[in-house]
């Protein structure tokens, strides 16, 4: 399954193809200035009015503008930074002058934010696709209120608890939390302060979350200062309008609106609301001097989502892969206007609209998030499957967001007719899922140990113990996390069962809100939105973003007839090679056993499967030769096939170790068939 989703440009350019078709008969020409200065406006957008037809004008502020010949054509000129100004005239037309007022920039604390009900009043679509979304409930996330204070939920207390366990708990005890998830209530304070924890009854920069003017205020982003958490002074512009009856702006990206209400709207350009201004509470790095300083050598990125994007083709807009965070975030809605109050209504092309239902690890997200191959063989006496996991489908890392955030790839195969995890094939390998995916019984979803990958960004504290929350990481343990466009490519061996059985071979990619033990550690059912938890939920334990799905028949002349007894090692792995035919050079090979132990080879005609030692006796003991395994607890015993031993014949083999970790003293390797040729 995927989602096609369209750029910007290239919604507008086929806007343009479409407009083309209808050759526009006339032309616009002037100039857009400065109102105070009279100065020229290079690079300003100039457009006829819910249309494609638009341009840019010159470094000297002059314009030529292909319009369809007609009369009371509203003209907007816009540039960042100021308010839009319109024209009415009629077609063809020139000498025409746009003069735009610069925006304000004042500071005013005492500013009260427009609520989001104001805003629905001319804006109903957008307010209900917003008001449920994580966006909106940012103040209320439970998940934030425990790691902040440990007060979100009841088991929030256990794990990291920022005001208690954290190392900069004493000289910033309020930490920057509110500058993303209470930016009303951090801008009140003066660009300071707290979370409020009181999410029962929330005032209202709490119950707001992100909120219309907490982005729509947002005049300038400094793309140098991206990594400054939130709505920070430092790198932020936001503009709180002066006076008990203050002149209104909010920005847009639309560039041709010029609806003027100086209580509640004037519209200003801001194309930074595509992306940069996404920046602002998806890019951040910790501060581990505590000088203030986010952009230091010495922070540790914990929030990489913007760069990575930045980083990546999607951001480059001369790319076929160009795409904004708008893009695919807020995808058309589907409306055709804009406004619910403005009459009669201005409508425009609906894939202009851009939805504020805005999500990210939804279903439909995470199931499109990236693709995965898989590619199973069989060699000799293994079971070979092979993993690419392709991150075609996103445009920044998978997994990305704050460092809990982890994805697992779980590779399993089993006998036909068996359980996944109490009929699994013998692992061979040692690429196995990493602690952080939950220590202890994977069939409740804990699946450290597990043939597979664990995919995540783990940061360190001072000491070099990991991982630690992003507030108090001095380094990286390591970042596997997959970049854009990127493929992770893995292999997983797995001892072949014996000849004539069909395997089944699985691959799952698992996504995870938080380390399991930490959600362990808070007792956390529910994500932060009081949604059910999938990571805690059977089948999966985490949402399965793709599953792969093969089998394999086992063919050959080995054949494992399973029954080894554990020793210091697990359980000794005994592997047969070669074809058995006349004169060839065959090999028996051990693996997993005791170091520098006695071994006995035990070869025979029959296999007996007999009770022996606490474990099975499979061959009958008509040969037993004496070895030594190596220090790494291997052997190899090469043999020829004489020319002459008849075709067909079954031999059964079995290695046993002195091993006084196991009972009795031995362990003993599966028993294994040969069939000569």
């Amino acid at each position: 399954m995927s989602i096609t989703l369209l750029s910007l440009p290239a919604l507008l350019l086929g806007a343009l193809c479409t407009a083309a078709a209808a050759t526009p008969a006339d032309q616009i020409s002037g100039v857009v200035k400065d109102s105070v200065s009279q100065a020229g406006i290079g690079g300003a957008l100039v457009s006829l009015q819910a249309s494609a037809y638009r341009t840019t004008t010159a470094p000297d502020g002059s314009f030529v503008l292909d319009v369809p010949s007609g009369t009371g054509l509203v003209i907007v000129g816009a540039s960042k930074g100021y308010f839009n100004s319109s024209e009415q005239l009629d077609s063809p037309a020139s000498d025409v002058t746009l003069l735009l007022d610069a925006v304000p920039q004042d500071n005013n604390l005492n500013y009260q934010f427009l609520g989001p009900n104001g805003c629905s009043f001319c804006h109903y679509n957008t307010s209900i696709a917003w008001e449920d979304t994580p966006m909106a409930n940012a103040g209320l996330n439970t998940w934030v209120h425990d790691i902040y204070n440990g007060d979100g939920t009841a088991g929030g207390l256990g794990g990291f608890v920022y005001t208690r366990d954290s190392t900069h708990a004493g000289s910033n005890p309020d930490s920057e939390c509110a500058a993303c998830h209470q930016p009303e209530l951090w801008i009140e304070n003066g660009f300071a302060g707290a979370l409020d924890s009181n999410i029962a009854v929330p005032v209202p920069g709490v119950a707001h979350g992100i909120s219309c003017e907490a982005c729509h205020k947002i005049a300038d982003i400094d793309e140098s200062r991206v990594n400054f958490p939130g709505i920070h002074p430092d790198a932020v512009t936001f503009t709180l309008p002066e006076g008990n009856n203050p002149k209104q702006v909010q920005y847009g990206m639309l560039g041709d609106v010029n609806y003027v209400n100086q209580l509640a709207m004037r519209a200003s350009y801001q194309p930074q609301l595509a992306a940069a201004v996404c920046a602002a509470c998806h890019q951040d790095k910790n501060d581990p001097d505590g000088n203030g300083n986010f952009e230091e050598p010495n922070g540790v990125i914990s929030e990489p989502t913007y760069l990575e994007w930045l980083n990546s083709p999607y951001a480059d807009e001369n790319s076929p892969s160009y795409a904004s965070c708008v893009d695919c975030h807020m995808p058309p809605s589907g409306f055709d206007t804009v406004c619910n109050i403005l009459f009669p209504q201005l409508v425009r092309d609906p894939d202009t609209i851009r939805s504020h239902d805005i999500r990210g690890t939804t279903p439909e997200f995470l199931d499109n998030a990236a693709e995965l191959d898989m590619t199973v063989t069989q060699s000799g006496m293994t079971v070979q499957v092979d993993v690419d996991v392709i991150n075609s489908l996103t445009g920044h890392h998978v997994p990305t967001g704050v460092t809990v955030r982890n994805m697992i790839l779980l590779v399993e195969a089993w006998p036909v007719g068996g359980d996944p995890l109490d009929d699994a094939l013998l692992f061979l390998g040692d690429e196995t899922v990493h602690d952080l995916g939950g220590v202890g019984d994977p069939a409740l979803g804990y699946y450290a140990g597990q043939p597979g990958r664990y995919f995540g960004k783990v940061n360190h504290d001072v000491n070099g113990e990991g991982p630690t929350f992003f507030t108090d990481a001095t380094g990286i343990t390591f970042d596997n996390r997959i970049p854009a466009l990127a493929t992770d490519s893995s292999s997983y061996t797995f001892l072949a069962p014996a000849v004539g059985q069909n395997v089944n071979v699985r691959a799952r990619l698992i996504y995870r809100r938080a380390f399991r033990a930490l959600v362990d550690a808070k007792q956390w059912t529910e994500d932060g939105h009081g949604n059910p938890l999938e990571d805690v939920a059977a089948p999966h334990y985490g949402h399965l973003m793709e599953q792969s799905l093969g089998a394999v028949s086992v063919t050959g002349n080995w054949s494992n007839l399973g029954l080894a007894k554990a020793g210091a090692s697990g359980l000794p792995t005994l592997q047969g090679a070669g074809p058995l035919s006349p004169d060839s050079h065959n090999e028996l090979t051990l693996r997993d056993a005791r170091a520098n132990a006695i071994v006995y080879l035990v070869v025979g005609l029959n296999a007996l499967n007999m009770p022996f030692m606490g474990g099975t006796l499979v061959p009958a003991p008509d040969v037993v030769l004496g070895f030594t395994s190596d220090s790494r607890g291997s052997l190899s015993v090469p043999f020829p096939w004489r020319a002459g031993l008849p075709s067909g014949l079954d031999i059964s083999y079995q290695m046993w170790i002195a091993d006084d970790t196991a009972s009795f003293d031995l362990a003993s390797s599966n028993g294994l068939m040969s069939t000569s040729m």
